[in-house]
């Protein structure tokens, strides 16, 4: 591409296996066309090395690493060569770290920051690369701290993005690290991966047979349009851009975009949502279509049913690890075969469980939909008031809720009861996503969670559709 490179070698690393290591980052920069220096560079990072040979159940694999870290290098390499395309206007320049020894402890990286903190002068924005499977949608999973000129500058550039705010909290909980780890404590920037499947994963299958380009393609897709930004606009010359102590929350519902406002703004939309609720309450306890009492029943017992359905899903998948010999976490079960079935019998017995409950219900009263619909969302409230004030997100369960309201709102007024189907639309569009995601980063582990939620989504897009398809009289 007409760069310098350099290999950066640090010798005898301390092994974890015992003895020492010898490993190599390689390094490159480029600048604007005339141009020796800049006054900031966008980082893109990736790591070189696969998974070292590993013991599991099934006996020693390691992995080739076509996915995780071919698809980062495949990327960055791609990113770089049309970048490079339109030098002539680059105000910024352009730095690439492809860093060895990620999979042990991130120790290309770590000596990099410790030994070579000239690699990153200037660095203004990060970009690290990741792959944690083979397929799916790249997510942006991971930002540093005081993200909000960062999200704002990802939901404005970036084409077809796909991120939740939520997963930096659930991947806080997982027992994973990325070469972003230690470098966002001090750089602004982003962390991409695609999330599924782990049974692709650190082991043998994750080779050149099983890629997916279009997941490769989504890389450069969210990235490219960033990344042109970054290197023409003159504003990005100042290194502290991108640094805030504020932070913003994000997610994504397939088909309709991604949604980015600040901790003011969701207070407001969490009271508005509230009031609006406190309203139509109030509004189908005037006209006689719900007793409050039959609300508060159907919310108690909308909990406990999700909380058996949870249980017999983790049970199950608790009692299958130990038949298989696989060690069970909720956060990471790995090496369950077939696990996907056990996902899918459990749904598929819960979806029909209940259908034949509702079914029924609604045929012994016409008011039972009502009493149902908002009993669910006085427990989803709740639970949403939880999570506001603990982890700060709620998101998946707020924005269904506001779908659910509308569709009722709408109801009380004649031949509008249709709005009701967009309604259960997005509903499902916001559910299933989330909870893909859901499933395939804490893995099968966390299935009675997973199926916990998948209820109450369950509930509402049932009782969404009867409202559609009876007009209040």
């Amino acid at each position: 591409m007409g760069g310098n490179p350099q290999i950066v070698r640090y010798d005898s690393i301390p092994c974890k296996f015992g003895g020492t290591l010898n490993i190599a980052d390689v390094y490159c920069k480029f600048e604007p066309i005339g141009r020796d220096t800049s006054d900031a560079y966008l980082m893109m990072v990736a790591h070189l090395d696969s998974r070292f040979t590993e013991q599991t159940p099934f006996g020693k694999t390691l992995s080739y690493g076509a996915a995780d870290d071919g698809y980062g290098l495949a990327a960055v390499l791609e990113l770089a060569r049309g970048a490079l395309t339109y030098a002539r206007e680059w105000n910024q320049g352009l730095k690439i770290l492809f860093t060895d020894s990620e999979e042990h402890d991130l120790d290309g990286m770590r000596y990099a920051l410790e030994n070579d903190a000239q690699l990153f002068e200037r660095v203004g924005l990060l970009f690290n690369m990741e792959a944690r499977g083979v397929k799916g949608p790249v997510l942006l999973f991971e930002t540093s701290d005081g993200n909000a000129p960062l999200l704002e500058f990802y939901t404005r550039y970036a084409r077809m993005p796909y991120t939740y705010s939520l997963t930096s909290v659930v991947y806080g909980m997982m027992p994973n690290f990325t070469d972003f780890t230690p470098a966002k404590k001090q750089f602004p920037g982003y962390n991409f991966s695609v999330i599924d499947n782990l049974h692709y994963y650190h082991n043998e299958r994750d080779n050149f047979s099983n890629i997916h380009p279009d997941a490769v393609a989504h890389y450069g897709v969210q990235a490219e349009p960033m990344l042109r930004e970054y290197l023409t606009g003159e504003q990005y010359a100042d290194t502290r851009y991108f640094c805030s102590d504020k932070n913003r929350k994000a997610f994504t519902v397939p088909c309709i975009g991604t949604f980015c406002f600040g901790q003011t703004a969701d207070y407001i939309f969490n009271a508005v949502i509230l009031m609006l609720f406190i309203f139509v309450w109030k509004c189908y306890v005037d006209i006689g279509r719900v007793r409050s009492c039959k609300v508060l029943l159907n919310a108690l017992w909308i909990l406990v049913s999700g909380i058996l359905a949870g249980g017999a899903a983790t049970g199950a998948v608790w009692a299958a690890a130990k038949l298989t010999g696989v060690p069970f976490s909720f956060t990471d079960t790995k090496f369950l075969s077939w696990d996907w079935i056990l996902a899918l019998t459990s749904l598929v017995v819960m979806l029909v469980a209940y259908s034949i409950f509702f079914i029924r219900k609604t045929r012994k009263s016409e008011n039972f939909v009502f009493e149902h619909i908002i009993g669910l969302i006085l427990l989803m409230t709740v639970f949403s008031g939880v999570l506001l004030f603990t982890i700060g997100e709620n998101f998946f369960l707020m924005f269904p809720v506001l779908c659910a309201l509308v569709g009722l709102i709408f109801h009380l007024i004649i031949y509008l009861n249709l709005v009701s189907l967009p309604a259960l639309l997005v509903v499902e569009l916001t559910g299933v996503s989330f909870l893909y995601n859901l499933y395939t980063a804490v893995t099968v582990g966390a299935l009675g969670a997973v199926i916990f939620l998948a209820f109450l989504y369950t509930v509402m897009i049932a009782s969404l559709m009867r409202c559609y398809m009876n007009q209040r009289r």
